[in-house]
Parts: structure tokens; sequence; C-alpha cells
């Protein structure tokens, strides 16, 4: 298994080894790929999380949306389309997106079990989990279930499973996926995770009333592809010269996430009109700037639907200059 220290450095070369040297080219469903099997990955510090290489495209605005998304627990394929089309163009009724990782986990599930409250979530049995047995070698969330083998047709999970071990005080991280398209999935998948593996580790630290530090993060994907659309800008970033950025994202905030708060910023965010509109909303936040720099971006995104100057605008604004490197 390869290590790396930071997840950029791990994306180009993963890149690299599919590219260059695929175990296969095949075909599923018609669209060629470059395809390696049952690759797998290790990252030291989940905390620099993001991809920076400019030739990628990686849309910061974007991953906070889905960010947000995720942890609200809505599978509407409609709120999360106003960030990316693809989530409307594979929805299997028009209306949910069955992928939607947040209400895997953060909502009750739908298949309790009779002796269960209604308010169980997979998040919730972890949580318990590596607080009743810190060894335990059993805090997994399943997200894909046998349901989806036959009630989903464009939309079935790719990832399989997230594990979670309590080691030495530190949470470790495994995540298992079927399949990983490269360039659109993993860019926006291993942010995210290691977001939920550091938010594990805050609220471990709360409910066992001691520090639990953020460990590895290890990622195994069954099929790890690159679509032939993808081939020119495959040859952009390795042509290109690999610029030595590593930007370890601050300490999540610890204690709640003001969830509620940033999507109520977001909806008023959708109903802007003007640059003036969206720097009074940006005005009005009162959250860590943690949170503030996710308000902001989220704005970003507003301005770039109406067609006004985008990051410039309000990047000066954002406190982590990891985002600052995409406000360009």
């Amino acid at each position: 298994m390869k290590v790396f220290s930071n997840f950029t450095d791990a994306y180009y070369d993963l890149i690299k080894d599919v590219y260059l040297h695929p175990d296969f080219s095949s075909a599923p469903r018609g669209r060629r790929i470059k395809e390696k099997l049952g690759v797998s990955f290790r990252i030291k510090d989940p905390r620099d999380r993001l991809p920076y290489l400019p030739e990628r495209g990686f849309n910061a605005s974007y991953y906070i949306a889905e960010s947000l998304w995720y942890l609200s627990g809505n599978d509407s394929s409609a709120w999360i389309s106003n960030y990316s089309s693809f989530w409307k163009n594979i929805s299997d009724d028009g209306l949910t997106a069955n992928s939607a990782y947040g209400a895997r986990i953060f909502k009750p599930h739908s298949r309790v079990c009779a002796n269960l409250s209604d308010n169980w979530t997979q998040w919730d049995y972890v949580l318990d989990e590596l607080c009743k047995d810190p060894d335990s070698r059993r805090a997994v969330i399943h997200i894909r279930s046998p349901q989806d083998s036959i009630l989903a047709s464009k939309d079935v999970p790719c990832t399989l499973s997230l594990q979670f071990f309590l080691r030495d005080d530190e949470v470790h991280m495994v995540v298992s996926m079927r399949s990983s398209d490269l360039i659109f999935g993993i860019a926006y998948d291993v942010p995210a995770f290691t977001l939920f593996q550091e938010m594990l580790a805050n609220e471990l630290s709360l409910r066992l009333s001691r520090p639990i530090g953020l460990g590895e993060y290890t990622h195994i994907s069954n099929s790890l592809h690159i679509y032939e659309r993808h081939f020119e800008m495959c040859d952009r970033i390795l042509s290109s010269d690999k610029a030595e950025i590593s930007m370890t994202m601050p300490k999540l905030p610890v204690g709640k996430i003001p969830v509620d708060e940033m999507l109520a910023f977001e909806a008023n965010c959708r109903n802007a009109s003007s640059v003036q509109e969206l720097d009074n909303l940006i005005g009005t936040v009162r959250l860590d700037d943690y949170w503030k720099d996710w308000c902001i971006l989220l704005a970003n995104h507003r301005m770039f639907r109406l067609g006004l100057q985008s990051y410039e605008i309000s990047s000066q604004g954002i406190s982590f200059d990891g985002y600052k490197f995409f406000c360009k």
C-alpha cells in the first residue's frame, strides 16, 4: 500500500498510475475507461484533504455544498443540483439522490430493528460502539445495501462502507468502495470522508472526556478508473509541473456543527440578486471562521450563478489560505 502525507500527493500519484499504467481498458455501459483493480492508499494527515492541482479545476464551493448536504441528511437531488447538474441527471426518480451519503449516515435508518429507537442512526451506532469498546472492530457504517442492486439503476452508491478504529486515542478510518471515478469521485469523496473522520474524533473527545486525535485515512477502491472524457485533463495535469503545495486545514471546531444556520444562509443566498446583497449577507454571519469560510464560498457560488464577478469579490474574507488557492 502506498502511503502519502497529504491528499494532493496521493491524487497526483493515482492519476499518473491509472492513466499511464492501467490494468485494463474496459467500457462499462459503453463508456471507455482506464482501470486498476484493488487499489489502496493511505493518507497520514487527513486534514490536508484538498487536491491542490490547478489543472483539475477543483470547485471549493461544490465541496462545501456537498458536505453541508451530507451533514443535513438531505437526499433531495434538486438541492444539490443547484451546485452540479450531475445529480439531476442520475436520479432514478427525478427527486431523490440515492447515493446521498448523509441520508444513510445521519438520518434514522429505514430498516431499524424492532427493539431500536426510531431515532437510531448509523452515526449514533459508531459513536456508541467506540465509547463502549474503544478497541472495537465493529464501528462500521454501511452505505450500499442489497436493495441498491435492484431498486437503483442510474445511481448505485459507489461506497460500500466506512469503518472507524480508535487506536492510541486517535480515530483511524478505512473506506471501502466498489468503484471510484478518479476525476469526479475521489476528488470530492476523500475530502468529505476525512471530514467525517475528524467529526467523529471531536465527538468522541466530548463523550470520553479526553482528547481524541486524528489518525490516518485508508482508502480501498475495487475499481479505480478514469473515463475517456477526462483523458485530456489527465494529460494537462501530468504535463504540468506539480506544485509542492501542502495546506492542512484548521482544526474542526469542537461542538455542534451549525448546519441549520448555514442552510438558512444558503437559502438566503439563492434569493440574492446582487453583489451588494451577498456581501451584506456575509456581513451578518456570526459563526466561527471555519464555518464563515463555508458561507463565503456558498455566496461565491451564487455570484457565479448570477454571472457576476465571483471569487475576487469576497475571497478576501476567507480565513483558510487553502480555499484561496481555488479562488482565482
